[in-house]
């Protein structure tokens, strides 16, 4: 079936099997549209069922480790959780582009230490201390790249994006 576009009536552009006249085509594309966001409900309750995997691993190595090692392996898994939340949100996107808003909200984190303003909280409601920390380390904003490419590379291992 040809695929060209043309002006519909309201003036937008639209495929021209999608018009009025074809309405098995107009069937067909709702189920497509239907089996496709089944899809990304699917993706969205996987990723959200390997975020508290990885939200769990990351309390593990907060709780049982010490050192810079530890530091740094939870500052990672860290990056990984936010760029699967970013991945929930906007399951549509390309993983280059969530790994870009996944580095962007860390840094930003990391950058909001610097105001104590999470320190402060922290005090108030002691589990934000794990969201936002509370003191600034460069070393951070490391562990948060390379946990976002990690995160990346996982998520595009499989399929091209």
């Amino acid at each position: 079936m040809d695929r060209t576009h043309h002006m519909s009536h309201g003036g937008d552009l639209q495929p021209e099997f999608l018009d009025d006249e074809h309405p098995r085509a107009m069937g067909d594309f709702e189920a497509a549209q239907g089996a496709r966001n089944l899809g990304f409900r699917n993706r969205r309750l996987k990723l959200a069922a390997i975020g508290g995997l990885i939200m769990a691993t990351g309390l593990v190595v907060h709780f049982l480790t010490e050192g810079i090692v530890g530091d740094f392996v939870g500052d990672a898994l860290y990056a990984v959780l936010v760029y699967l939340v970013v991945s929930i949100v906007a399951v549509r996107r390309p993983s280059r582009q969530v790994a870009i808003v996944a580095i962007l909200i860390c840094v930003a984190v990391e950058l909001l230490q610097l105001t104590g303003v999470p320190s402060s909280l922290a005090e108030l409601f002691a589990p934000m201390r794990y969201l936002l920390g509370t003191t600034f380390n460069s070393l951070d904003l490391v562990a948060y790249v390379i946990g976002v490419l990690a995160a990346t590379a996982v998520s595009t291992w499989r399929k091209p994006d």
